[in-house]
């Protein structure tokens, strides 16, 4: 899932709250 979001948006932010949202 994280890697599919990658590729939509290859942000550096974006892919920090995606991280802290799975952390959760």
């Amino acid at each position: 899932m994280e890697r599919t979001f990658a590729i939509i948006k290859p942000d550096g932010v974006e892919r920090n709250l995606i991280g802290k949202i799975l952390e959760r």
